[in-house]
C-alpha cells in the first residue's frame, strides 16, 4: 500500500503539470481532470490502508468494542432487575387485543352479508354486547303474514313457518362456523320489534313464539 500511495502522489503531480499545459494550449480539459480525480482516489484509498492508520483504527475499534460490551452488560443487568421486579404483568397483553380486532372484523363481515341477503325481507342489526343478530321484518307481505300468524298461532304449521325455523337453524350453524359459539340470531316481532318471535343459537332453536 505504501508503494501505491507514493506512485499515486507522483502520478498526481504529473497530472497537474499536464493540466497546466492543456490549459495553455487550449485543449480539452476532460481527460487531465479525470486522471487527477483517479489519482486523488488512489491516494485516499492507499493512505487509509497504510499500517499507521490500520493500527489507529484497530485501537479505536477495540476501545469501542470494550465500551459496548460494558454498556450492554450493564443494560442487561438493569433490564433483568426491572423485569424481575415488574412481575408477570410487565408487558400489556397485545394478543387479546389482536384477537378482538380480528373477531370484530369477522362480525362486521357476517353482518354485511346478512344485510345483503335479507335486503328484500327486512333490516339486520348486530349487538356485540349480546352477541346477537336481529332481523326486523319490513317487507309488507312478510310483515302481514307474520302479524296474521301472531293473531292465530295455530295456523303457523299450515303457513309453513317450520321452513323459517329450519332456515334459522342453518343460519345459526353458519354463524357458529364463522364466529364461534354463543352467537344468536332472532326474527323480531313486527308488532313489537324489541321482542323476538324466533331465536336460534348454535344451531338450536332457543325460542319459538308459535310453540
Amino acid at each position: 500500500m505504501l508503494f501505491l500511495f507514493i506512485m499515486a502522489i507522483f502520478a498526481l503531480i504529473l497530472s497537474i503539470l499536464r493540466l497546466s499545459m492543456v490549459i495553455q494550449n487550449g485543449e480539452r480539459l476532460f481527460s487531465p481532470i479525470l486522471f487527477i480525480v483517479v489519482c486523488l482516489g488512489l491516494i485516499i484509498f492507499s493512505g487509509f490502508n497504510l499500517p499507521f492508520w490500520q493500527k489507529s483504527k484497530s485501537s479505536t475499534q477495540s476501545t469501542a468494542t470494550s465500551s459496548s460490551v460494558q454498556t450492554t452488560s450493564k443494560s442487561t443487568k438493569k433490564f433483568a432487575s426491572t423485569f424481575s421486579s415488574a412481575g408477570a404483568n410487565a408487558f400489556p397483553d397485545e394478543t387479546n387485543k389482536q384477537k378482538k380486532a380480528a373477531q370484530s372484523v369477522k362480525e362486521n363481515n357476517i353482518l354485511a352479508s346478512l344485510q345483503k341477503n335479507y335486503s328484500g325481507t327486512g333490516t339486520v342489526t348486530f349487538s356485540r354486547t349480546a352477541k346477537a343478530f336481529y332481523v326486523k321484518p319490513t317487507n309488507k307481505d312478510f310483515v302481514s303474514s307474520l302479524k296474521s300468524l301472531i293473531k292465530t298461532p295455530s295456523n303457523a304449521k299450515d303457513a309453513n313457518f317450520d321452513q323459517v325455523v329450519t332456515n334459522f337453524k342453518k343460519l345459526s350453524l353458519s354463524i357458529k362456523k364463522n364466529l364461534g359459539s354463543n352467537y344468536q340470531v332472532s326474527l323480531m316481532n313486527p308488532n313489537n320489534t324489541s321482542k323476538p318471535i324466533l331465536t336460534a343459537k348454535d344451531g338450536t332453536i332457543t325460542y319459538n313464539y308459535f310453540q
